[in-house]
């Protein structure tokens, strides 16, 4: 009988302890919150609306903001798993991931409109400097596979938000004017991964594509998409363009 006691116990010390795992990037335990990093710029706007206006609940989480002075403060936390998501410049996570994090991005944020840029050359075409200024969202590289519902609804939140943005009086923002597509874009990260010299010899051609979940934005727009049609939503799947990975040969831009 003790012998029983004793396994029982067991059994219940091992199953709390993957349950902690399970949770620590994200789980869909009852009740449990997202931490969600920021930095207070303009283009992390669509994480902060989305938590003044309620989208958060509204797709069934509950999200804590974390602010951060920089980038590279806020992705050192997220490695840590001190935050679940995050939504820091491009240009310092595309660094990262280059350098072996595993950082996968799952949304676009703020980026300034090309027309109001400098530009530079790269390979003889001229880009604007979006990766000095532009956000993305993403999340660990141990977020359980198994929770891709919980990172459709997050995103779905965000576009929710650009829905929200998109119906209010545009506010003057200072000095640039930004797009807030919640989009990912994976063939806009690519041109910036390319600008920045981050793809090696010693990288597969797809490097790049496998830490970009496109897929996830695509599945969030056709969540929302179900209900009643909306020109918003509409115009943003018009723009949708699945990564290399998730879409068929004939079907993916050249």
């Amino acid at each position: 009988m003790n012998r029983c006691r004793v396994n029982i116990l067991a059994v219940l010390i091992l199953f709390a302890a993957l349950l902690s795992v399970t949770t620590a990037h994200g789980g869909t335990a009852p009740g449990a919150v997202l931490r969600f990093g920021y930095l207070d710029v303009p283009g992390s706007r669509l994480c902060r609306t989305a938590a003044t206006h309620g989208h958060f609940s509204e797709e069934g989480l509950q999200v804590k903001l974390v602010r951060f002075e920089s980038s590279a403060a806020g992705l050192a936390a997220l490695a840590a798993g001190a935050v679940d998501v995050g939504a820091f410049g491009v240009a310092d996570t595309l660094r990262a991931i280059a350098g072996g994090k595993g950082f996968r991005i799952i949304a676009g944020g703020g980026t300034p409109e090309a027309g109001n840029l400098s530009q530079q050359k790269h390979g003889g075409i001229s880009l604007p400097t979006e990766q000095h200024d532009g956000v993305v969202v993403l999340i660990a590289a141990d977020w359980p596979f198994s929770e891709k519902g919980t990172l459709i609804q997050l995103t779905a939140a965000l576009i929710r938000a650009y829905h929200t943005e998109y119906q209010q009086v545009a506010t003057p923002l200072p000095e640039t004017r930004i797009t807030f597509d919640p989009n990912p874009d994976y063939w806009r990260l690519e041109r910036i991964w390319h600008s920045l010299g981050l793809q090696h010899a010693t990288m597969k051609r797809d490097f790049l594509a496998r830490h970009v979940y496109e897929e996830i934005y695509c599945d969030a727009l056709d969540r929302l998409l179900l209900g009643e049609t909306d020109a918003v939503l509409q115009e943003l799947f018009s723009k949708a363009i699945c990564t290399p990975n998730c879409c068929p040969a004939s079907a993916a831009k050249p």
